[in-house]
């Protein structure tokens, strides 16, 4: 799939990150997994990095991205090391996605501390910055001082970072040491309503809003209307003129960058679905 994205002209190829989730997961997140609602099957990803590796192996040009990496998972060291080494053998192709986690029996399973995802999550961030140029860091979690870290990444100063998430402090946390804004299943106008609050926060931090590019995943139905809680067809559901008219509104809004998770039931449908949005979206 990654080489038919490479061939139909999109610019990137993502992956999720999840390690466990509980076999009742529809039962216990009903207004994410429960009927009509997400695939509880679609947790069933292999490991971000890893895979991630292998398809910038098969590929030449696609950017490979993480929509999201959950940072609290991994040691910050050994995580800046993964994505580095990811950078380097891509030859300079890693958008870095970073986020928080949600899910409070995931972090249970793998031992990191729920309450705290958020001040972790932050110090990984300023560990990769740091690592990434050289520099020794000193935090709460780690401390690289006196050691050498290697490799460098291709991308200077680093790789872009995204960080994902709906929530305010997933926005705050954007501005702050992103650059990029990596949002979840937002229609158009919840798309411009965020990126206004961007640029009232890069005032308060005096950032330009320009250097926080806003980026948004969301699902993909082609030919298939599918209809939220209030009978509303749901965003790029539908015709091609019908998500034609979507691109052009997220377009309106200020959104800067789409990845797209492609609903079709077999990989061949997947791979035609991919074809069919290139040449609606003229990439």
């Amino acid at each position: 799939m990654a080489q038919t994205a490479e061939d139909a002209g999109f610019d990137s190829v993502w992956i999720s990150d999840r390690t466990v989730y509980p076999k009742d997961l529809a039962a216990r997140y009903p207004d994410e997994f429960g009927l009509g609602k997400a695939d509880p099957s679609a947790q069933n990803v292999l490991e971000a990095v890893t895979t991630l590796s292998y398809i910038a192996g098969a590929t030449t040009r696609v950017k490979v991205g993480m929509s999201v990496l959950v940072l609290p998972f991994r040691h910050p060291v050994l995580n800046a090391k993964m994505l580095t080494t990811l950078d380097v053998l891509s030859g300079g192709r890693l958008i870095a996605g970073f986020g928080t986690g949600w899910m409070p029996e995931e972090f249970a399973t793998m031992n990191a501390d729920f309450d705290e995802r958020g001040r972790v999550t932050d110090e990984h961030i300023r560990a990769f910055i740091a690592l990434c140029q050289g520099e020794e860091y000193e935090g709460s979690i780690t401390s690289t001082a006196g050691m050498t870290f290697f490799p460098r990444p291709l991308q200077t100063p680093y790789p872009p970072i995204w960080i994902g998430g709906n929530s305010k402090a997933a926005i705050r946390r954007a501005v702050r040491h992103g650059d990029a804004w990596h949002g979840i299943g937002q229609s158009p106008s919840e798309v411009s309503s965020t990126r206004n609050a961007i640029g009232t926060l890069c005032e308060t931090e005096g950032r330009p809003p320009s250097e926080v590019a806003i980026t948004l995943r969301s699902t993909l139905v082609l030919n298939r209307e599918v209809l939220d809680e209030t009978g509303q067809r749901k965003t790029l559901t539908g015709s091609p003129q019908q998500i034609r008219d979507d691109l052009d509104q997220y377009q309106d809004a200020g959104l800067d960058y789409l990845v797209l998770s492609i609903d079709q039931p077999t990989e061949d449908d997947t791979a035609q679905a991919a074809f069919n949005f290139a040449k609606l979206a003229n990439l």
